[in-house]
């Protein structure tokens, strides 16, 4: 990734300067695709630019970058603009709606995608619902919303504009305009829609399905067109199942299947997946979602039996066997391994409480209380060492400390 001079803008409201950071290359990493069209970033990836709308640092007044006619680029060394062009928050987005800033429709679509985009963020793992106060909002947005890029969809289907957008601006449009009605509640009207994508989209259509089906209104995650045919690729990887095992389970996804999701982890498994973290994630599937205690015991053995990176991870694994073993009503080895974990680490207050379940269970309610007064002194140690450490004053070392800047 490579910086470029700054951007220097000088808010509307009050002329004061602002700088954007500007880069002449990066390299994109994605790690996920979602329903209305998010791309989730990972790795050496690119930063999250500045939207074209925009928030001043000094009066917090929202503007649109592209309506600043003295912005201007400036040299990076002789810069002295202090203050970072700053991105608006959901209350600032929601005011701006409220308060009619666009001037056309191009940036009132700017403003109310940005707005859609910061509720989907709530849910877009599938483990948070919105409701109520926010859930009204999100929809009254996705019902405006909605209009306004039917109208660009005409607009770029029409003939003098035929060759001024491509197939796949129109297709992503199209995909918008569908995954809106699904947002509403119009799985039928989504279905039609999605139908007039040509065959290339065949894997997005499908997922669209199972969500309407499961009338799920909130975006989701897509798994990419190699995902969805990873049976018929050639040269198969191990980390391409256990990537899509993980996307077979989010409990409010349509496409939510633990059988797949089973399949998977142990496809991954037969092309050579045999490491720690494996077993224990799928350790952990076998407890949390099939709730099969027996899986669960063998895989976290069989994780214990290779090297682990740390302390951590092994303490980590015997309280995972622990919760097996207690749910399967083995209090005796349940019992062993806790004791085992904090007899490596008696200063983590959560195997304490771990221990105190296992006594309330086995009917021991004195040993029991004991436990959880212990991870609550442990709890109150952590927050007064941590206390103690943010209020101590910083101390300034000036000897044998050299000026980079003056350097430059």
């Amino acid at each position: 990734m490579d910086i470029g001079d700054p951007v220097i803008y000088n808010c509307p409201s009050c002329g004061k300067e602002m700088m954007m950071t500007t880069f002449t290359s990066y390299t994109v990493s994605s790690s996920g695709y979602y329903s209305d069209g998010y791309i989730q970033q990972s790795g050496v990836c690119c930063p999250d630019f500045t939207p074209d709308l925009a928030k001043c640092p000094h009066c917090k007044s929202l503007f649109f970058r592209h309506n600043v006619k003295d912005a201007r680029s400036v040299n990076f060394y002789i810069n002295k603009v202090k203050e970072d062009i700053e991105e608006p928050d959901r209350d600032d987005l929601i005011n701006a709606v409220k308060n009619k800033i666009t001037k056309n429709r191009k940036e009132e679509i700017m403003l109310r995608k940005m707005l859609w985009r910061s509720f989907n963020n709530e849910t877009r793992e599938g483990y948070e619902i919105l409701s109520g106060y926010e859930l009204q909002i999100w929809k009254n947005n996705c019902a405006s919303l909605l209009p306004l890029t039917e109208k660009t969809l005409k607009e770029m289907q029409s003939e003098k504009n035929i060759n001024k957008y491509s197939d796949e601006d129109r297709e992503n449009c199209l995909i918008m305009i569908a995954e809106l009605n699904r947002n509403l509640g119009n799985f039928d009207v989504c279905m039609e829609i999605i139908k007039e994508l040509p065959g290339k989209w065949s894997w997005l259509k499908k997922q669209f399905a199972w969500e309407c089906k499961a009338k799920n209104i909130f975006t989701f995650e897509l798994m990419t067109k190699k995902e969805m045919n990873l049976e018929k690729a050639k040269n198969q990887n191990s980390e391409d199942y256990i990537n899509r095992a993980y996307k077979f389970l989010p409990k409010y996804y349509g496409r939510r299947d633990l059988k797949k999701a089973l399949d998977d982890f142990n496809k991954a498994e037969s092309l050579g997946m045999k490491d720690s973290k494996f077993y224990k994630e799928r350790g952990l599937f076998f407890l949390d979602e099939l709730n099969d205690p027996d899986n669960a015991i063998a895989d976290f053995t069989q994780a214990l039996k290779f090297k682990q990176k740390n302390k951590n991870s092994r303490i980590d694994l015997l309280k995972f066997r622990s919760f097996a073993y207690l749910k399967k009503g083995n209090f005796k080895k349940a019992l062993a391994d806790i004791q085992t974990a904090i007899d490596e680490n008696n200063n983590d207050d959560s195997l304490y409480t771990a221990r105190s379940e296992i006594y309330e269970a086995m009917g021991e309610t004195e040993a029991a209380e004991n436990d959880k007064r212990k991870a609550e002194e442990l709890i109150k140690k952590e927050q007064e060492k941590y206390e103690a450490m943010i209020n101590k004053p910083f101390k300034i070392i000036k000897k044998g400390v050299k000026s980079t800047i003056d350097e430059l």
